[in-house]
């Protein structure tokens, strides 16, 4: 059967087991790009300049592998951000569930953009994203887990979760630095929403499954809106934020899957275990998201992501909320102000901002469970009731088996002022105190805190009639005054009168009983009673191409995570020439992939020569290793990855006389080592691979550094400021790290003489083709340069010096004078194609 004519099923195993490639090639099922480090650190710093007025961005610790964890700080600076909402995005399941990553930068460039609605949140919201919290898992291992094999997500550890979920704190915070990172971000904020994306990619692939570790166009999941399969306690408290969240999808295209609603499946528990294989399968469990709600009540919100177009409409959807008042509320934001409840009757944060609205909400958040809360039963039309006990002793007031024992407490606690609370139960009906603790545990109870509150508190009940008359609204027997700051307001909204009691900060640190009554005339009379319905309604539920794909990627060559290299096989009977390439990025940046940035790997392959594109250990990972000088590291990488090809030789069809090195900067720099350093072969070596040759058969590098010896680069171009960080120096600038490396020159002689491409120079080297694409005059050794550390005037030394040892060299360079324009991938097949 042709892979066109194979189930679908069938062609998913067949990618999986490594087929997908040819097969997803058939099917036009298009790969899809691959973002690299470079482009993500290089998209934030972009951002940041861009957008200098709406957008900081900070690190705010670092990840396995010295990677920043980012934080993008986005809001309007010109508005004060007193009465702005904040709102977290992170992506703690980052590594191999790609498209909540690229999710959250899709959303974040709409944030950045000037849509109105993107404008107007950032006047009303400080929204902070954390788009890879997971940088090594996401660019490097495709798997949950970091280095120490702890998962984000989940904070499980290798041997079961590092949360101790009592204390609210991690066992070995040491071996999760991403998760400490979000935390440190949770604790400075205390947001109001926290949203975590999620999404598909890799994560079901095996590791021997991985392949090019590369999506395609087409790959998709169930997309979900507000919480997790497996978690059903990570979702907003309020269905109808993740219903609004749906509808600003399904109105740009993308329907969500509804969970247990659309399953049709009620929610277990402990009793109703036997019934398992009826229920829904999610649990309720302690995941890292919930750290911001247990805290500070944040809410929790967690998104499946399939296209990146998706999330940022349902994001949009969220931001409107922030932006608005909820449904009954009338201060704008998300609706996280209530924190203890009982029946319909609401303690909330009070405060007259977002700011004042949040201390008072963190604060009561975490006091509430020492809170007493009730009613007066049955609950009557005309009149309604609220009492919250904070203390031990207000506790014991509301411990009442009956009205008389209750109005006794009353008269003992408040004195002259619960003779209005009298007149209101001798009005009614209400036969107790309905408390939610028994008189028993409200009798036994003891103060855990003696602190008096710091911040307001507020008190929400709600009349079921649109237009209640004769308001009568009364606090421990004093009659409230209509106020924004100390009494309270009254609005229709959601099908309710609502009745906010305000209590400011003064109030609130002398109060311990809150015995609050409304008296009020109904707009309406209605009869009680059911009568069944006549019938029953019934409900119903990515970015740019790609450059052409490795044969095989992330080969390791070592066991540091960033020694690592891929490999494109030319279609050859013949064993083919390989052009081995190094990429730059001053020994610290950039990676492998920025290959196709400088060479036509397609053209390469075309004309019958494989590519090898190789990272290496940065000058940062030598440091940290106490290396000296760091730059060994890097330049011993290249020379391990090359005998690593050459031992290859035999799998991967090559010549293994015939491999060229090819390489940007710093790279360039590595492979002119490569090609003048003497053979570093050991024949010795019980390792196979330390045995095979470094030698080179050409060189085609692009604006490469030949020496690094400060002395020499002076006389050459006086302004000279490159190399000072790849022998120890650090600094802000390359001008900072050159001065003393140029000052104490004498110092690293043996090292120069090491590790300076040129100190190497002899007639036995290869051909060498450089190429300089800046230049705003003719380059002329002794004059400064705009940019000397690629100035030409570098490749017309080492022409200098080769010429002089009978080496061929051609150096290119803009008004050189030469007919046609010159190409490092021309040069390489030129080369690379003559027998």
């Amino acid at each position: 059967m042709s892979a066109r004519n194979m189930p679908t099923v069938r062609l998913f195993w067949l990618a999986a087991c490594g087929f997908g490639a040819s097969l997803a090639a058939e099917e036009k099922f298009e790969p899809s790009h691959r973002l690299t480090w470079e482009e993500y650190a290089g998209t934030v710093q972009y951002w940041r300049k861009e957008h200098a007025d709406r957008l900081t961005v900070e690190s705010r610790g670092l990840s396995g592998g010295n990677f920043p964890v980012y934080l993008l700080r986005i809001t309007d600076r010109a508005v004060p951000d007193e009465d702005k909402q904040v709102c977290l995005v992170t992506t703690l399941h980052c590594g191999p569930e790609r498209s909540g990553a690229t999710g959250a930068l899709a959303f974040t460039e709409w944030l950045l953009s000037d849509d109105p609605l993107a404008a107007e949140t950032r006047k009303r919201q400080i929204v902070l994203v954390m788009p890879i919290v997971n940088p090594p898992a996401f660019f490097h291992t495709d798997r949950f887990r970091n280095e120490h094999g702890v998962d984000p997500y989940t904070g499980t550890g290798p041997v079961g979760k590092i949360w101790d979920v009592k204390s609210l704190s991690l066992a070995t915070p040491e071996r999760a630095p991403e998760l400490v990172a979000v935390l440190s971000v949770i604790d400075e904020y205390r947001p109001e929403v926290h949203a975590d994306l999620h999404g598909t990619g890799l994560q079901e692939y095996g590791a021997e499954q991985l392949g090019a570790r590369r999506m395609y166009q087409g790959q998709i999941m169930t997309e979900i809106t507000g919480g997790a399969y497996s978690n059903y306690a990570l979702r907003p408290w309020d269905w109808r934020v993740t219903e609004a969240m749906i509808e600003a999808g399904k109105a740009a295209g993308f329907p969500s899957d509804r969970f247990e609603a659309d399953a049709q499946r009620t929610f277990w528990g402990p009793e109703l275990a036997p019934l398992g294989g009826k229920l829904w399968h999610g649990a309720p469990l302690f995941y890292s998201a919930h750290y911001g709600y247990a805290k500070y009540h944040s809410m929790p919100i967690t998104q499946e992501v399939a296209w990146e177009a998706s999330v940022v409409a349902r994001m949009r959807g969220l931001m409107k909320i922030g932006n608005e008042p909820w449904l009954d509320e009338r201060a704008a934001g998300y609706p996280v102000n209530r924190v203890k409840h009982f029946v319909g009757h609401f303690i909330t944060a009070d405060g007259a901002t977002a700011a004042e609205r949040r201390d008072s909400r963190v604060e009561l958040w975490n006091r509430q469970s020492d809170f007493a809360l009730g009613f007066l039963y049955p609950q009557t039309d005309g009149r309604e009731s609220f009492v919250v006990a904070t203390t031990a002793a207000a506790k014991k007031t509301a411990a009442a088996t009956d009205r008389a024992e209750l109005v006794k407490n009353l008269r003992d606690a408040l004195g002259e002022r619960a003779a209005a609370i009298e007149r209101f139960l001798e009005a009614g009906p209400e036969i107790k105190l309905a408390m939610n603790q028994a008189p028993a545990q409200l009798l036994a109870a003891e103060d855990t805190t003696s602190a008096p509150h710091e911040h307001g508190l507020g008190l929400r009940v709600r009349l079921p009639y649109r237009a209640p008359r004769n308001l009568e609204v009364r606090l421990n027997g004093e009659r409230l005054a209509e106020s924004v700051t100390d009494g309270y307001e009254n609005w229709f909204a959601d099908g309710f009168t609502q009745v906010q009691v305000h209590v400011p900060p003064a109030k609130a640190a002398k109060t311990e009983l809150y015995f609050l009554t409304i008296a009020y005339l109904p707009d309406e009379r209605r009869r009680t009673g059911w009568m069944p319905p006549a019938a029953v309604r019934e409900r119903f539920a990515t970015d740019k191409a790609i450059a052409t794909p490795a044969t095989l990627t992330d080969v390791k060559y070592g066991e540091h995570f960033r020694q690592t290299l891929d490999f494109w096989r030319a279609d050859s009977e013949a064993p083919a020439p390989l052009v081995f390439y190094l990429h730059g990025g001053g020994w610290g940046a950039q990676d492998k992939t920025d290959i196709h940035q400088h060479l036509d790997v397609r053209a390469l392959l075309d004309a019958g020569i494989s590519v090898v594109s190789a990272n290496y250990r940065f000058l940062v990972d030598a440091n940290a290793a106490g290396v000296s000088p760091p730059l060994q590291w890097p330049l011993r990488d290249a020379a391990r990855a090359l005998q690593y090809v050459r031992a290859k030789a035999g799998d991967w069809n090559l010549d293994k006389t015939r491999l060229a090195a090819s390489g940007v900067s710093a790279g360039g720099c590595s492979a002119l080592w490569l090609a003048m350093h003497d053979d570093l072969a050991d024949p010795s070596s019980d390792d196979p691979v330390a045995r095979e040759s470094t030698r080179l058969h050409f060189t085609a590098t692009k604006a490469p550094q030949p020496s690094l010896d400060p002395a020499e680069l002076i006389t050459w171009i006086p302004n000279s400021e490159y190399g000072g960080h790849a022998f120890g120096y650090s600094g802000k600038t390359r001008p900072e790290t050159f001065a003393p490396f140029l000052a104490n020159r004498e110092k690293h002689l043996e090292d120069l003489a090491r590790y300076s491409p040129m100190a190497h120079a002899s007639g036995d080297d290869p051909p060498a083709f450089l190429l300089f694409t800046k230049a705003d005059k003719p380059p002329a050794k002794g004059e400064t340069q705009i940019d000397p550390t690629h100035s030409a005037v570098l490749g017309l030394m080492l022409k200098e010096r080769l010429d002089a040892l009978g080496v061929a060299c051609e150096a290119r360079y803009p008004g050189d004078g030469r007919a046609g324009d010159a190409d490092l991938t021309r040069e390489l097949i030129a080369t690379l194609s003559k027998p």
